[in-house]
This record gives C-alpha cells, structure tokens and sequence, in this order.
C-alpha cells in the first residue's frame, strides 16, 4: 500500500509557521538569528516514498529545511514553510535540484530538461524547457539578492537568468566526466563547477580553492561556505571534503547506508551541515542525527520466557508481538501476558516440522492478516492466512495460500520462511524434504524460494515459467531477508556438513545444491557453474536460520548489516555487505551466552528480537539493543 505523500499540504506547525512569519513582518521584529549549529528536524527514512529524494535546502534561519523529490514533492520540516509542489502532475523530466529565494519565502525547483518552477516569493525569470539540450541540467542556484538564478548542466554548461551574472562554464571540457555541482559565491561575482571526479573550477572571483584528493565515492554535491572563499564536498557514501574556507564538522564515511546520499546543505553560518540520503534520511553534523561511529553495544532483556522453540516472531500495529511456537500454537504478547490465538489441530511437529515462521501483512490495520508456514497431518506443508480479530484475543484461518510443499516423515529440511517483500508478494523459503530430486525439480515446490500473491496464493507476475517459485536449488532454507534502500532479496540456509550459505536471490537464479543420485551429502552445496553464495561458512557450519537487516543510525556502523542468527553455533552473526551486495567484507559475532538461536527481527522499537531454540520450556525471546 502506498503511503500518502507528506507536506503536500500545509500541516499545523507549517501554517503556524507562516502566521508567526505575517506577524514578524507587520511588527518590524528580527528573526533571531540564527543558531551555532543544526538540529535534527526530522526526516523521511524508513517511509514509501512515490519517489526517490533530490535536494535538501536549509531555510534562510538554518533553523529548518525542504527536501524535493524527484516528483516534485516537497516535504517540509522544522521552520520550513510549504509553498506548494508538483506532486501529482505529469513532468516532462525528472525534479534534480531546488534553491530558495533569499527572503527564504519561495523556492525553485528545476527539471532534467531544464523547466523551471516557481513558489511562494519566487520569481520566474525564464527556464531551457522545450529546448534541445547538449546535456541534463543536474544543478540550479538562486542568487543572493533574488533577482536571478543559474543552472548547471551535466556537461559544465552555465545558463543564467535574471540579474545572475554569466562569469564562463566547462562546456565541452569536462573530459566525458560529468558535472555534479554548482556552488555561487554569495556575493554573487562568481561560482565553482565541481565534476563527479572532485575537480573543482573557479569562475568570475570565485578564488581556486583546490581539489580533495582520493575520494571514497563519487562526489554528488558542493556548497559554498558563507563568506565565498571554500566549499564543501559529499561524496554518494556520505564522506565530505572541506576545500578553502569551508569546515568540515562529520561525515558518514565508513558507515553502511541504507541509500546512497544526494545532497548536502549547510547552516547559513556555516556551523553545521546536513546530509540527504536517496531514501529520505537526513544526517546531522555536528549534531544528534548520527551516533559517533563505531560497534554498537548490545543491552539483552528477556521479554517473553518459558517457552518451548518460539519459531518465528512478528510485530502489529502498535507494538503487539506475535510469534509461533512449535508444537503448534499462535501466540500474541499483550501488556506483558502471553495468549494464545490459534492451535490447528493439523500441525505436525517433531524435529524440523510443526508450525513454524510467521509474517505480518503490512497492511494489517485495514486486513488484519497474518501468514504462517506449517507441517500438516496431511503429509505436507501448507503456508496459511490468518485473520485475527480486533481484540486481538483469536486468529481464524482464511485461506491455504500454498499447498504441496514435500515434508519428510521425520520433519527434516522443512524450511519454512514466510515474507512479505517490498514488491508486496509473500515469499517463502522451503527445504528439500531430504529428496534429492526437489531442489533441482521445477515442478516441485522443494528446495525453492516460492514468490506467490499474497491473497490468492498464485505464482507473482516475473516468476520463471510462471510458477510458484522465483529460485531453486537450495537445501534448508531458514532466513529470508530484504536489503534497505534496494529491496535485494537474500537467502539464509543449512549446509550439510560444510557451507552454510548466504545467497542474493535473482529470478530464476539456480543456487546449485543437488544431492542425486539418492541423498547424496557429499556433493558441493553449489555446483560449478551455478551462483556462487555471497557468504559461505565452511567448515564447520554453525547452522544459520533466521536472518534481517539492521536499520536505522542507533546501530552505528552495523547501519544495513545483516544480523544471522545461527543455531549449532549458538551465536548472532552480524555481517557487513559490500556495495553491490555480493559479499561480506566485515562480519562479528555476539550473543554467544544464550544457547541456539533461531529467529531474528527488528521490532518498531528500532531494537532486535531474536528467539532461543533449546527446548524443555527453557526458551526466550530477547529484546538486543544497541547502545
């Protein structure tokens, strides 16, 4: 489900903010000027955008800021005033930056092609739309005495409007590397081109003012600093250069980020900057926005104990936790009390079997539905939606979604993982059934991760053949996952005895296990020439099972790592991917004090809740907190 747009209109605070501006302007008060150093006013991490974020623009106070999209959308926080946007109107191209007009009352935004928008005491002096460009623009700045703007195109050309004065551009000499950032001195004399490579030119009586050396990634953005002598660089990973006068106060180097970052803008001081990433979140410098770098230190609370194997755990809606319990029952923990909301009678437990993972629909508030996998009496195992009732006292089944998934007669290698994944399908991973033909079989749903509607239960649009499934060849698969920012759907499964796997699921993707003739165990977990795991344990395995991302700045720089947790190795593995998600290049284990572990899921607290899988009523589900 789509989330609504936010700022679309203007909120409370924002026409509590534009009342508080009328008032100033008819009394002749001063604005209080503005503050040492920026404040965290929120951000739009962690929310549905319609569209990826652009720009991030600091109010002329430094006590607030707009962020654009690439829709059109503008979100407004802290002393930021909505204007108004193009959320919702057909665009001839993409929105790639914003400026605001010197009174801080208006803003522009400008599109790839060049088109300029104006709002609130904006002026629009002319714009390229319609024309046939060399290159897109990527970059506008409005002049600090409002009577202009100038615009950047990817290939250094300069166009100005208005009173902004034309001081030359880089057009055609840019070496094929494209320009990424326009910086104008504020004395409005001159500017900086800054390429994607970090080179840096001065025009009209912007000084030269250097280059940053080796970058960690490309530059994305550059600012100048207040009195028109440096600037300030961020690079796509978050690092920033101060060249000249600029200061340099933090930055997100070395840590994992959800989204790249696109933009930057500093205090009209100078004292402090913010960061924008593609997601929408916003980082703070110096500032509360970011925790210091570092590990994070984990503080564990038992919040449920007593148990017999807790399989698999969810949140609803307010915080309520459900989870599963082997042997074959839902439960919910509400005000502290554990009850149980449903026990199939069907369930078939004994050593892998019995009911096992759990998923909350994301739109819970509206359909109240939940999915769980489980061994049946019937002879196989069967994924199940759930409804259950407001108080939150019963679930009743409503619809076998899947059906036929083999089970053995003793349990072993039953899976089963269920997801909701950010394309809004239901994703399951299943075992092979010890068969050594299903992981292989495509008309078997073994050894597979199935991507299935999740109210009809048929295979989801983009599956190979048109089936149930979206990947074979895999043995137990025990985590699935979705990496922030991307959505990549990665696999987390037991190798016999070597090569516990992580896997990065592509359609159709054959990830190699095929154990024939027989049952044979002493092939390879993945053939040559099949797709290699992202991570692999060796040997000894320690039996991975359920797998998440880490989200959110309170872990540091564990920030979009996965956190595995592992069962004979009775241990939480926290493992830092590289850019492209194709391997692991940090990796930590903690938790080694509990005994196995088997689920792993970030609560709406922001903190993890892992399940124990020891047995004889000993089990807990603990809340890990970073610190």
């Amino acid at each position: 489900m789509r989330r609504p747009r936010r700022s679309r209109s203007r909120s409370a605070p924002a026409r509590a903010c534009a009342a508080l501006a009328v008032a100033i302007a008819l009394t002749g008060l001063t604005p209080e000027p503005a503050p040492a150093a920026p404040t965290f006013h929120g951000s739009l991490g962690g929310m549905r955008l319609n569209a990826p974020v652009t720009t991030i623009v600091a109010t002329a106070t430094g006590r607030g800021y707009h962020v654009f999209a690439r829709d059109g959308g503008v979100f407004a926080f802290g002393d930021a005033v909505f204007r108004g946007s193009l959320g919702g109107i057909p665009l001839n191209g993409p929105i790639v930056d914003g400026a605001r007009t010197a009174s801080g009352r208006g803003y522009y935004m400008v599109g790839g092609d060049g088109g300029v928008f104006a709002f609130g005491d904006a002026v629009f002096r002319g714009s390229l739309g319609g024309l046939r460009l060399a290159a897109p623009i990527v970059a506008i700045e409005a002049t600090a005495d409002g009577r202009g703007y100038v615009m950047l195109g990817a290939d250094g050309g300069v166009f100005a409007f208005g009173g902004a004065r034309w001081s030359g551009s880089l057009a055609g000499r840019t070496g094929g590397v494209p320009a990424t950032g326009l910086a104008l001195r504020p004395q409005g004399d001159g500017y900086w081109i800054v390429l994607r490579d970090g080179r840096t030119f001065a025009f009209g009586a912007a000084p030269a003012v250097g280059e940053p050396g080796p970058l960690d990634s490309p530059v994305v953005a550059a600012e100048p600093a207040p009195d028109g002598r440096g600037l300030l660089l961020v690079t796509a990973a978050g690092g920033a250069y101060a060249l000249g006068s600029a200061r340099f106060h933090g930055s997100i180097a070395g840590a994992t980020l959800q989204a790249p970052v696109v933009d930057v803008a500093l205090t009209p001081s100078g004292d402090g900057y913010w960061m924008l990433g593609g997601d929408g979140g916003v980082f703070t410098f110096p500032g509360p926005g970011l925790p210091p770098g570092g590990v994070p230190t984990l503080t564990v609370t038992p919040v449920v104990t007593g148990r017999d194997i807790p399989w698999d755990v969810g949140f609803l809606p307010g915080g309520v936790m459900v989870f599963t319990e082997r042997a074959g029952r839902i439960h919910a923990l509400v005000g502290g009390s554990v009850r149980t909301l449903a026990a199939p009678g069907d369930v078939r437990p004994g050593g892998e079997g019995g009911m096992l993972g759990l998923a909350v629909d994301p739109a819970f508030a509206g359909n109240r539905r939940i999915y769980t996998c489980h061994n049946t009496t019937g002879g196989d195992i069967e994924v199940v939606a759930w409804v259950v009732d407001a108080a939150v006292t019963s679930a009743v089944p409503v619809r076998t979604l899947v059906d036929g998934i083999p089970q053995s007669a003793t349990g072993r290698h039953s899976g089963c993982r269920p997801r909701v994944g950010p394309d809004g399908h239901l994703w399951v991973g299943t075992g092979d059934a010890a068969t050594g033909t299903h992981p292989q079989d495509v008309h078997s749903l073994g050894g597979k991760v199935l991507r299935v509607d999740r109210f009809t239960g048929a295979a989801a649009p983009g599956n190979p053949f048109g089936l149930r499934w979206y990947t074979r060849g895999h043995r137990n698969v025990q985590g699935l996952a979705f990496r922030p920012g991307s959505g990549t759907p990665y696999s987390v499964e037991h190798g016999p005895d070597r090569d516990d796997e992580v896997n990065r699921l592509v359609a159709g993707g054959n990830y190699g296990w095929d154990p024939v003739p027989g049952y044979d165990e002493s092939v390879p977990m993945t053939r040559p020439g099949d797709r290699p795991a992202v991570w692999s344990s060796g040997a000894p395995t320690i039996a991975t099972a359920g797998a998440t991302f880490l989200s959110g700045p309170q872990w540091r720089d564990w920030n979009g790592a996965l956190a595995v947790a592992a069962l004979k190795g009775s241990q939480l593995r926290i493992m830092v991917l590289d850019v492209g998600g194709d391997a692991v290049v940090a990796q930590w284990v903690r938790l080694t004090g509990y005994g196995r572990l088997r689920s792993v899921v970030q609560g709406p607290d922001g903190s993890l809740y892992v399940t124990t899988s020891n047995g004889g009523g000993r089990d807990q589900i603990l809340r890990v907190s970073p610190s």
